[in-house]
């Protein structure tokens, strides 16, 4: 399919000069899917691959990446597509499609799914605009998606701080077979969230009160509480990092002289390469003072271009005190550092206080 694109689009392009981008609309039924906004229509003349216009989704090194990707491919996979192109870029037809008359450009951004590109970037007509506007405004207060991660980074001032610091390379892979394999750096692969792929559906966080998540695992019988995800910029030189920061809670039967409750922090990064397979140590700096973290339970995946890594530690209450109310508080885990976030402190405070 990748070797047929070109010529498609050679005589899409010509289709477009004789006809007008107006004048010409495509269907077909969907039968790939190539990111969060970009899949492949197979009609009578042929396939075209087409991007959804005035949206823009997690690139393949920030969180949720594959989870939008999967969420697009539910909703059209299989299904009759209608396309009007407006544009080529990058190998594929640009412009809006419709499924059962709903734009999908204005359903994706509802479903906290993708950005609404600002109108100086987009030139977007100002009602349509206005439109896509409001429904992104909805998405964010109810936090859905992209919006569940407080602090991500739009995916266009991301690739515009990833071409500064490092470029666009190529696919890296930096763990050998023998650390892959490794009993403390394991392999998952299941669900879309990596997340619910290590910690099951009690990590799902379909349950909310107020800041709060709030689940339960019925075979276990341990309740848990979590904080939403936020995102968090580290860096090891000029190359930048962005992860996801969770701290969850959970509480088990009580039982006599054995302890039920526990916190656990963790740290999501997706990136072109294995960064956490040798040194996965954790330390915060609160106002001078180091807190650390070793022996977490490491946890990856590869999808090219992309690699997943989830590493997660047990964490006492007292040190997220400290975390809590540093007035200044810094990370740094393997090679990467960075300044914590008002939001992480504020929202373990936020923690602590419910689960007391």
């Amino acid at each position: 399919m990748k070797n047929s694109r070109p010529t498609l689009l050679l005589t899409f392009i010509f289709i477009l000069a004789v006809s007008g981008f107006s004048q010409r609309m495509f269907s077909g039924r969907v039968v790939d899917i190539i990111d969060g906004k970009t899949f492949v229509l197979e009609g009578d003349s042929g396939k075209l691959t087409g991007t959804i216009q005035y949206i823009e989704v997690p690139e393949p090194e920030q969180p949720l990446n594959r989870i939008v990707r999967d969420h697009l491919q539910k909703l059209v996979l299989g299904k009759t597509v209608v396309f009007l192109p407006n544009g080529i870029a990058q190998n594929a037809a640009v412009g809006k499609a419709y499924l059962d008359g709903v734009d999908l450009g204005q359903q994706l951004v509802r479903d906290g799914a993708a950005w609404h590109l600002p109108i100086d970037r987009s030139g977007q007509e100002a009602a349509e605009s206005e439109v896509y506007d409001n429904n992104q405004a909805m998405a964010k207060a109810e936090k859905r998606g992209i919006w569940s991660i407080a602090n991500l980074t739009p995916a266009w001032e991301f690739r515009a701080q990833k071409d500064r610091s490092y470029g666009t390379s190529d696919f890296v892979n930096t763990a050998t077979s023998d650390i892959k394999e490794s009993k403390n750096y394991r392999y998952t692969k299941n669900d879309p969230d990596m997340w619910i792929d290590v910690g099951g559906d009690a990590l799902a966080q379909k349950n909310s009160v107020g800041l709060m998540y709030y689940g339960y695992d019925a075979e276990k019988k341990i309740r848990n509480i979590s904080t939403p995800s936020i995102a968090q910029t580290i860096a090891s030189g000029e190359k930048r990092l962005e992860v996801e920061l969770r701290i969850v809670y959970f509480q088990g039967e009580q039982r006599s002289r054995v302890p039920n409750t526990a916190f656990v922090l963790g740290m999501l990064a997706t990136s072109k390469e294995h960064n956490f397979a040798k040194d996965s140590t954790i330390k915060f700096v609160a106002d001078g003072q180091e807190i650390i973290f070793e022996g977490g339970q490491r946890f990856w995946r590869e999808s090219s271009p992309s690699v997943q890594e989830l590493v997660q530690y047990k964490v006492s209450r007292s040190a997220l005190v400290k975390i809590a109310n540093a007035k200044y508080l810094t990370v740094k885990i393997g090679r990467y550092t960075g300044t914590v976030s008002p939001e992480v402190r504020d929202t373990v405070l936020k923690l602590i206080e419910v689960s007391n």
